[in-house]
């Protein structure tokens, strides 16, 4: 029995210490799908555009008439002729109107809150479109930084390795004491960079994991490397999924602005029609009936004539709103014209990287075959450290310039695609 609980809890303690070792492996599109699901600032964008929808499906609310009633009960006092005064008997009643006002402003403020409505829409799929462009620029910034840590660890390695070498090499004469303490100097020079580089990867995570709203405890790795994630990118199948979200916002806000114009102009200059009615009966013992004498059914027309006056208050709110048209109309116009640019400049952009991607990976090949030539040579006792640090450093900067411009090419890819409107991921192809 005792080798049967021991037994147990070793697989406890092993299923826990498992539990807490276990790592979620995320690639872009998982890391996309979770931040749509979880993001708290996207959340908060949706309860906005759900309240716009609400107000705009009870628009139709401002025809229902103002209806009130209200109960009573009276106690009537007479006078004689001597100022005696005599009490009659208690009279119930109740009272019920009813009131509906209508203009031609009702009904284009309803049209104004549904284009409210539909507004919040291009907003919350602007944030949404924003925010699966910060996640993936984010999760290939991460795969930059964890690329960055590797090659700094791949060059402590090296410069582990070419000091053990000039260590060897100093026992038997063939280089200088010097050249064993530079060697040494180089490999401690690398540790804080590396120390630096995996805190700067540790501090992105955790901002990372904040987009995704992941626990920052959570262990996560990033799948994937960037030179996986681009394969075939060809520009000249470029086309346009309908106009960006920013022109889309413009013209819905300039849809919002004339229905704000035309429905200050109506509250303004249109009559309104005033439509009420009330009864007040109140019971009588005395005739044994219910009598209304005060009930009344009324209809009125009326006009607000100081607001045709061109220096009053609501003139000069209609000329404001007619200025931010006129603001919003040009704003659009600009807007259209940017992302024409934008889009061309982009696309340029993605051309010269691809070539520059080319020259680059050609560089890290021949920065490869010299940096092993003089390891080869040193090693040989015919190159000098000097010369072997130097090859060394020209490899690193190539292999580093090859990952910097594999993150610009699919960051400018990103943003052209936003232009674009088009789904990411829509101009390569993913492995």
């Amino acid at each position: 029995m005792k080798k049967k609980g021991i037994v147990l809890i070793c697989i406890a303690i092993f299923g826990a210490a498992t539990a807490l070792s276990a790592e979620t492996v995320l690639n872009v599109e998982d890391a996309v799908t979770l931040a749509l699901e979880n993001n708290l600032s996207l959340s908060r964008t949706k309860i906005e555009t759900d309240g716009k929808k609400r107000t705009a499906d009870r628009s139709w609310n401002s025809l229902i008439p103002t209806v009130s009633a209200s109960a009573l009960i009276s106690h009537p006092t007479s006078i004689t002729d001597d100022l005696t005064p005599v009490m009659d008997e208690w009279k119930p009643g109740f009272s019920v109107s009813a009131g509906l006002n209508i203009t031609p402003a009702m009904f284009s403020a309803i049209k104004m809150t549904k284009s409210n409505y539909e507004a919040g829409l291009v907003s919350y799929e602007t944030a949404k479109q924003e925010l699966e462009l910060q996640v993936r620029k984010a999760f290939y910034q991460m795969q930059l930084l964890k690329a960055s840590v590797s090659l700094i660890e791949q060059n402590v390695e090296t410069a582990q390795s070419r000091y053990d070498q000039t260590v060897s090499l100093a026992r038997v004469g063939q280089v200088s004491r010097l050249d064993e303490l530079s060697a040494k100097v180089d490999l401690e020079n690398l540790k804080p960079t590396l120390l630096s580089a995996q805190a700067q990867y540790a501090n992105a995570l955790d901002s990372f994991k904040q987009i995704l709203a992941l626990p920052a405890e959570e262990e996560i790795v990033l799948a994937g490397v960037l030179e996986d994630a681009v394969s075939t990118i060809d520009t000249s199948n470029i086309r346009r999924n309908g106009e960006s979200y920013m022109v889309l916002s413009l013209r819905q806000n300039l849809e919002v602005l004339e229905l704000q114009k035309k429905t200050m102009w109506h509250q303004a200059y249109m009559p309104v029609l005033s439509l009420s009615w009330n009864t007040s009966p109140i019971y009588s013992d005395y005739l044994d009936s219910w009598n209304d004498s005060s009930g009344s059914f009324s209809v009125a027309l009326s006009f607000s004539l100081d607001n045709y006056l061109p220096w009053s208050s609501t003139r000069e709110n209609i000329d404001a709103v007619n200025d931010s048209l006129k603001t919003t109309q040009s704003m659009l116009t600009e807007a259209q014209m940017t992302a024409d640019n934008t889009i061309r400049q982009l696309t340029r952009t993605i051309e010269q990287s691809l070539q520059s991607l080319d020259v680059l990976n050609l560089n890290v090949e021949l920065a490869e075959q010299t940096y092993d030539m003089y390891l080869e040579s040193y090693q040989n006792g015919t190159a000098d450290l000097q010369s072997l640090r130097s090859a060394g450093d020209s490899l690193s900067l190539a292999q580093n310039q090859v990952q910097q411009e594999l993150y610009t090419l699919l960051s400018t890819v990103l943003d052209l695609e936003k232009e674009l409107n088009v789904p990411f991921g829509a101009l390569w192809t993913i492995n």
